[in-house]
């Protein structure tokens, strides 16, 4: 026995992959340690049947084969244990060409997607040091809105997105002008191209030349090789100039001529290198004070203000905090292994603040409180002291009295929520707070406690 037989064996039984052997009817014989990992089910209840019997068994949920140019066969399969497993077989057939059996990979459906979603998400840019520079797409993916402002600005949005002009994003900090930008590019033709978001202000001013215009080789100390720009790498596709009130004033010129012309030249370079880019810029300041302080050049403010897009602060659009705030929270239960629910209290702290971060200071602030809570809802007591306080200045102070009755509600509902947090039953705490039984159910309804 050669070197070769020895070390096969060994290598199939400590795979990280899992790999099958199975007869003409598909019984398993052989199956190695990771089938049991990746599966989450012991080895003699696979080896030794088919798929069909499998299924009969209950381990097998659900399974669907198809056939890739009749070799290899692929297979899907949906286990009890929760797992979902794709599976591919072909043949291993002797000198004359009998089939002997079939070896099967055994792969992971979870880890297979997360690598492909990886693939899209490196493959755009192949340059590390460019994929560094760009922003992250907002977490929450597209526009999240029931407001009737932002329901008019999703179609303002629809309706430009398949025009080519150049966009001007106006907006506080934390709006969300980033999603406006990607949901636009993701209604445009040039969808399946490059999305390229640069932040003007968080690239140093003696770097920002060459990562958006590229650089040859010898254009300066370290350029051992030539290098393509951002504008160069978005070619066919969409850039976001974020903060590009940011811009220094001797790069608006340049950047200018390159929105004009779709033509940039590197850094040390002489040859015109022909581009076709749609620009959407993004900004929290007033540009036009900006050119009138002589710090935003007019022609370039003019240039890029074709269509405007003003995207509204948090506060002007109350209706979309309880709606923002639910949905984070749904996201970060998930990512923290929790149910928590937000108290009728609580969700009303947050639509009577002004929340000068916007949408960005909300999110946060949701998973911070998921963090910390301990509870199975958050209530007013888990709302940060600033936003608390600022209520209560606004229902507490001498010209704002509220109606006795309610006040008396508002801590009856407080100290019931603490009683069934602290005690396990409701009727430990009924006790606890001094009321029947009945009558803590009843007020568990009028407060819509969960």
């Amino acid at each position: 026995m050669n070197h070769l037989q020895v070390l096969l064996p060994k290598a199939l039984l400590q795979s990280y992959e899992g790999f099958l052997l199975s007869d003409h009817e598909g019984r398993v014989f052989f199956a190695n340690a990771a089938v049991e990992v990746i599966s989450g089910v012991k080895l003699d209840q696979i080896i030794g049947k088919t798929p069909e019997e499998m299924q009969e068994d209950g381990l097998i949920l659900k399974q669907s084969q198809r056939i890739l140019q009749k070799n290899p066969l692929t297979i899907y399969q949906k286990l009890n244990t929760g797992r979902d497993v794709f599976i591919t077989s072909k043949p291993i057939k002797d000198e004359n060409g009998k089939v002997l059996c079939y070896a099967s990979n055994y792969r992971d459906l979870k880890d297979l997607n997360m690598l492909f979603d990886e693939h899209l998400n490196y493959s755009k840019i192949s340059f590390l040091e460019l994929e560094r520079l760009r922003e992250s797409v907002t977490k929450t993916g597209g526009i999240m809105s029931i407001s009737s402002v932002m329901q008019e600005l999703k179609r303002l949005v629809e309706k430009i997105a398949k025009a080519d002009a150049t966009i001007l994003i106006l907006g506080e900090s934390g709006t969300g002008k980033e999603v406006i930008s990607k949901n636009i590019h993701s209604l445009s033709k040039r969808s399946d191209a490059p999305y390229i978001q640069i932040n003007c202000g968080a690239i140093p001013e003696n770097l920002i030349e060459s990562e958006l215009f590229g650089y040859e080789k010898g254009a300066f100390t370290g350029a051992n090789t030539s290098k393509p720009g951002l504008l160069e790498v978005a070619n066919h596709g969409t850039v976001l100039l974020d903060e590009i009130g940011e811009m220094p004033l001797h790069l608006q010129v340049k950047l200018l001529r390159a929105i004009q012309t779709n033509e940039i030249t590197r850094v040390g370079g002489t040859a015109k290198k022909q581009l076709d880019v749609r620009y959407i810029a993004a900004t929290n300041q007033d540009l036009k004070k900006r050119v009138q302080e002589g710090k935003f050049r007019e022609d370039l403010f003019y240039r890029l203000n074709v269509v405007q897009v003003e995207v509204p602060p948090l506060r002007d659009r109350v209706e979309d905090i309880g709606y923002l705030g639910k949905y984070f929270l749904d996201r970060f239960n998930k990512k923290y292994n929790k149910q928590l629910v937000f108290s009728k209290r609580a969700l009303s702290l947050l639509e009577q603040y002004e929340w000068p971060g916007n949408v960005r200071q909300l999110e946060n602030m949701v998973e911070q409180l998921v963090i910390l809570s301990e509870g199975p809802s958050i209530t007013e007591r888990n709302i940060p002291h600033e936003i608390s306080r600022s209520q209560w200045k606004e229902e507490y102070s001498t010209t704002s009295i509220r109606p006795l009755k309610e006040s008396i509600e508002e801590f009856e509902e407080v100290e019931i929520r603490k009683a069934l947090q602290v005690y396990h039953s409701i009727r430990s705490a009924a006790k606890a707070l001094g009321i029947s039984h009945s009558t803590l159910l009843r007020k568990i309804k009028q407060y819509d406690i969960t």
